[in-house]
């Protein structure tokens, strides 16, 4: 065999045990893998409630008193007469207008249905 013919055989038995040791061992102790991750996605949805609100007055009828008026729109009586600039809650007359504040007590909720 001639100097070529040697170096070509060198190459080559150089390169198998190269070429095996870069494919990986068949050995599981030296696979040192992670198991696959489950990943979820989840995503929040806040729902909210745009409540418009028409501004309303009130004219004050005979008999009525300023708490009475405010139980019947749902409204704080501090917040009432404060809005209407009242601060004695006994002194109101019959015809004066009021402003009426947003309501204050949450909206009735209603049950869902049994079946």
């Amino acid at each position: 065999m001639n100097r070529w013919g040697l170096t070509a055989l060198a190459g080559v038995l150089v390169a198998i045990p190269l070429t095996a040791a870069a494919c990986g061992a068949d050995d599981p102790a030296g696979s040192n893998t992670l198991p696959p991750i489950a990943t979820t996605t989840s995503s929040t949805v806040l729902l909210t409630t745009t409540t418009v609100w028409v501004p309303v007055s009130y004219e004050i009828q005979p008999g009525d008193g300023l708490g009475d008026i405010a139980a019947q729109f749902g409204v704080d009586i501090e917040k009432l007469a404060t809005l209407n600039g009242i601060t004695n809650k006994d002194d109101i007359e019959a015809g004066e207008i009021l402003d009426i504040p947003p309501p204050t007590v949450p909206p009735a909720t209603v049950a869902p249905a049994t079946t």
